[in-house]
């Protein structure tokens, strides 16, 4: 791969771990008997409404859509929830459990000391990125956010990717876009005109999906990426 000018990140799956969501829903809902099932019901459903609001031009700001992915999700399963219990499980998986993983901050230092300038490039709406950031200890290191919220479009539609580009002042071609968790923002990104790089932590056991385009690189972690750039 031709090396870039500018690296994106993206933040959830990637920055940081929200694999809480199954340990928080049964902490919280008492007869719950499978919290990993209703949580990944919960995760399917807001994706699903962040693409489905770019084709029927109903933007929301992610929060909302998590909101609305949990409820839906609940309901489907027959939990009934009050609304202030489903505030508080989002606010716990999205703010108070939020892990960052423990390759973050070294390796993107890395990137950073090679010469390179990183962004986050996220669905999460800016307040949500400003929390992961003070979370993720990046303040120093990263060289700003770009929110879907700033126009109003999620990935993977190429909008966003080339708001992305037109925000860094780079040619789409000249970015190189890391994602993990699914590779649905690899192929929104390569298909834009981006580079894109594949995160496949091995203990998460991510499994490979061939739909759309390759990677340009698959690494394991951010110490894997500063190898392949310096």
């Amino acid at each position: 791969m031709e090396k870039p000018d500018v690296v994106t990140v993206d933040s959830y799956t990637t920055l940081v771990d929200v694999s809480s969501q199954a340990a928080v829903l049964e902490d919280h809902i008492a007869e719950i008997d499978d919290g990993e099932r209703v949580s990944q019901a919960w995760r399917n459903q807001y994706i699903q409404y962040s693409m489905i609001a770019n084709e029927i031009d109903e933007y929301r700001p992610f929060w909302e859509l998590i909101g609305y992915g949990l409820q839906y999700a609940l309901e489907a399963n027959d939990y009934e929830v009050p609304g202030d219990v489903r505030d508080r499980i989002r606010n716990e998986v999205y703010q108070d459990r939020i892990t960052v993983f423990d390759d973050v901050a070294d390796g993107i230092g890395r990137v950073v000391d090679a010469g390179y300038e990183v962004y986050v490039l996220s669905n999460g709406d800016p307040a949500m990125l400003e929390h992961l950031i003070e979370a993720a200890e990046l303040e120093d290191l990263v060289s700003g956010t770009i929110s879907a919220d700033e126009i109003g479009i999620y990935k993977p539609d190429p909008a966003i990717y080339q708001h992305a580009a037109t925000r860094v002042g780079t040619p789409i071609r000249d970015i190189l876009h890391i994602s993990g968790g699914s590779m649905r923002d690899v192929w929104g990104a390569k298909h834009a005109g981006m580079k894109a790089g594949w995160l496949t932590r091995p203990e998460q056991k991510t499994p490979r999906e061939y739909l759309g385009p390759d990677p340009d690189i698959v690494i394991e972690n951010f110490d894997d990426l500063a190898n392949r750039l310096e």
